[in-house]
């Protein structure tokens, strides 16, 4: 399969095993090899070119442009697809193409609230630093220094990973040391052991550390959460709840930075030690 990406954002040309497909945000337009005739390069700088479908000769052949980014591009595309075209007689009868061509509305996706409310985050957050800048340039300065702990509080966005990775560990050991059962489990290979589970299903866990021929292994009937060889969790619990502690003090902290900066700017609260 060959394909010629569009000049705009979710146009695309696929040349499959026996047909070209143009796809539009809006339908996928399917047209059998057998119902082109020729393509023609129109110009536009090499970045496009015309299918033109088979029609009799009383009526006007149907025809599409195809455009691509680069006519380097272009040119191999449509050249793969003139190579694929039947070779016909001249004298040939021909069928309306146009009929054989079909056309599918293209289902769109459900609206993604959460890269919505995140793009909308990003734009007040940018417009938030270009006003903080501004103001600094009309002879504010501090608003300078309101920018600067903005800026230096938004690592609180990557922060806020570690916030939400430390709660799945910590929900997740919980789970196991509370609902786990432990089995044994016999060693395949460096690091992977195979057990039977209560129903007696065969599973396996990978990724483990240890080297010894039999090891005791806690898993989670549901599975929920990832088994583990031994059946001490208090330590694994212990680190899982430091690990969220920690992150999330960071992440406030990085807040309360950004907010104070603007605040104090605005004369809201002050950093004065008088």
């Amino acid at each position: 399969m060959v394909v010629l990406p569009g000049r705009r954002r979710g146009f695309e040309a696929r040349l499959e095993r026996g047909a070209l497909v143009l796809k539009t945000p809006a339908s996928d337009r399917r047209i059998p090899l057998t119902a082109i005739e020729r393509t023609e390069t129109p110009g536009a700088g090499g970045r496009s070119f015309t299918v033109v479908l088979t029609a009799p000769r009383t009526i006007r052949p149907t025809s599409w442009t195809v455009h691509g980014r680069r006519a380097p591009a272009v040119e191999a595309f449509a050249d793969a697809l003139q190579r694929r075209l039947p070779v016909r007689d001249a004298a040939e009868l021909r069928a309306d193409g146009a009929l054989l061509v079909t056309e599918t509305p293209v289902a769109k996706p459900p609206a993604d609230r959460h890269r919505t409310a995140s793009r909308v985050a990003v734009a007040l957050y940018l417009l938030a630093a270009a006003a903080m800048s501004a103001a600094g340039f009309l002879g504010s300065y501090g608003w300078f220094v309101a920018l600067i702990c903005w800026l230096f509080g938004s690592l609180a966005i990557p922060m806020r990973h570690f916030v939400c990775g430390g709660w799945e560990f910590t929900g997740d050991t919980w789970r196991l040391r509370t609902h786990g059962v432990l089995v044994e489990g016999r060693r395949l290979y460096a690091g992977a052991y195979e057990y039977t589970d209560l129903e007696g299903r065969g599973r396996r866990l990978t990724g483990t550390s240890e080297y010894a021929e039999q090891a005791e292994i806690l898993y989670d009937p549901e599975g929920r959460t990832e088994a583990q060889v031994g059946r001490g969790t208090t330590g694994t619990l212990v680190f899982a709840v430091f690990v969220l502690i920690v992150s999330l003090a960071m992440t406030a902290a990085l807040v309360a930075l950004a907010l104070a900066g603007p605040l104090g700017a605005w004369g809201v609260i002050s950093f004065s030690l008088v």
